[in-house]
C-alpha cells in the first residue's frame, strides 16, 4: 500500500450495511477501513470462519484494505477476573483480525475507577499489554493501544506502551483527544514519534465550554500542521478518519462527512508534495 492510506472508521457509519460500507468506502476513494468491533460493531469475534473468509474476499474485491479492528477492551479494574476478561476480548478481536487480513487491534486503557490511580493501575495494565503483544505477534499483528480516556495526554499512554516493551504494542496517536485536553500535538509527536502505530485524525473546537467535533478544517486543531510534522518525522502509516457519529448523531452523515474528510486531508497531503521551481518568463527555471 502507497505512504499515508487514508481510512475510515465504521464508528462513522452504524447504520450502514457491511456491504454499504465497502461499496462507498470505494466510491468515495478511500484506501481502506477501520471495522468496529465490540457488541455494537460491523464485524464480531463471533463470526464463523466462512463469513470472515468472505469479507474478506469482498474487500480486496473492491480494491480495498482491512487496516484494523476496534475491540473495546479496557485494563483498568482492580479485579483480575474481569482484566482477564478483557484480555480474553482483546484476543478475539485479534483472531478476527488476523482472519480479515488486518494489520492493527485498537485497544483502550480505560477510565480509573474512583480511588484507583495511575501508579496502582499500571503494573496490571502492563501484564494484560504484553499478554496481547504477545498473542499478536504469533499472527504478526499489532497491538494499537489509543491515547484516550485517562490515558489521552501522549505522556500517559508511551509511558504504558515503553514499560511493555514489546514490538507488537504500539500508540494509537488520536490528537484532537489530546488537543481537546489541552496538549500541543507538537509535543504529543514529539514525546510519541517512536512508537507511533497509526493515526486518528479529526477536528473540533477546545473552548471554555469544552471539546466539540467539527467538519473537517472548521475547527481548531492545526490539521496541516501536525500532517506536516508527522511526514516531517518519516511517519508514513495509515491515517484513520474517524468521524463519531455513532456516539454525536448531531454530525452531518456519513455519506457527505467522509468525501469531505477524505477531500480535505488529501488535499493537505497534497500540499507537502515537492514541487518544482517556476518558471520565469523565458520559459527557465527560477531559482527560489
Amino acid at each position: 500500500m502507497t505512504p499515508y492510506p487514508v481510512i475510515f472508521s465504521t464508528l462513522a457509519c452504524p447504520e450502514w450495511t457491511v456491504d454499504t460500507v465497502i461499496a462507498r468506502a470505494a466510491a468515495f476513494g478511500y484506501d481502506g477501513l477501520e471495522w468496529r468491533g465490540g457488541d455494537q460493531g460491523h464485524v464480531s469475534p463471533a463470526w464463523p470462519a466462512a463469513e470472515r473468509q468472505s469479507l474478506r474476499r469482498r474487500v480486496e474485491q473492491a480494491g480495498l484494505a482491512s487496516l484494523a479492528v476496534t475491540a473495546y477492551s479496557r485494563f483498568v479494574s482492580p479485579d483480575p477476573a474481569e482484566r482477564a476478561a478483557q484480555l480474553d476480548h482483546l484476543r478475539r478481536h485479534l483472531d478476527l483480525a488476523a482472519d480479515l487480513g488486518a494489520r492493527y487491534v485498537r485497544t483502550f486503557i480505560g477510565n480509573l475507577p474512583p480511588g484507583r490511580s495511575m501508579a496502582e493501575a499500571t503494573p496490571a495494565i502492563v501484564d494484560c499489554l504484553r499478554a496481547a503483544a504477545e498473542h499478536a505477534a504469533h499472527a504478526n499483528l499489532i497491538v494499537a493501544a489509543e491515547s484516550h480516556d485517562d490515558w489521552v495526554r501522549s505522556s500517559a499512554v508511551a509511558e504504558v506502551v515503553e514499560a511493555v516493551d514489546h514490538p507488537a504494542l504500539r500508540v494509537l496517536w488520536d490528537f484532537g483527544n489530546a488537543f481537546g485536553a489541552g496538549e500541543d500535538p507538537a509535543e504529543g509527536l514529539a514525546r510519541l514519534r517512536a512508537l507511533l502505530g497509526y493515526v486518528h485524525v479529526k477536528d473540533g473546537v477546545r473552548s471554555a465550554a469544552g471539546w466539540r467535533l467539527t467538519r473537517f478544517g472548521e475547527g481548531n486543531v492545526p490539521l496541516p500542521q501536525i500532517l506536516r510534522d508527522l511526514v516531517a518525522a518519516g511517519y508514513q502509516g495509515p491515517l484513520c478518519v474517524e468521524w463519531e457519529r455513532a456516539w454525536h448523531p448531531e454530525l452531518d452523515p456519513a455519506e457527505t462527512a467522509l468525501p469531505a474528510a477524505l477531500a480535505a486531508v488529501r488535499g493537505w497531503l497534497a500540499d507537502l508534495s515537492p514541487r518544482p521551481p517556476s518558471l520565469n518568463g523565458k520559459g527557465e527555471q527560477r531559482q527560489l
